[in-house]
């Protein structure tokens, strides 16, 4: 992952990408940027609504945090 993140749209696909090699099902809730991060909320519960958080480097696109429930 190389590059500059500067889409809503490129966070989540990094952080869809990301989530979907721990779980099966992912749906986008929220991307939001705050300075040189983004913030990523992904839902995670097939049946319940249970909420991944992905932080991403807006300026190289690596994962810097996340936190994937069980």
């Amino acid at each position: 992952m190389a590059g500059e993140v500067k889409s809503a749209l490129e966070a989540t696909k990094i952080a869809k990408d990301y989530v979907g090699k721990y779980k099966f099902f992912s749906r986008p809730l929220k991307a939001v940027r705050e300075d040189d991060t983004w913030f990523v909320d992904l839902d995670v519960g097939a049946f319940n609504t249970v909420v991944a958080k992905v932080k991403i480097d807006a300026k190289s696109g690596e994962i810097i945090e996340y936190n994937i429930p069980d």
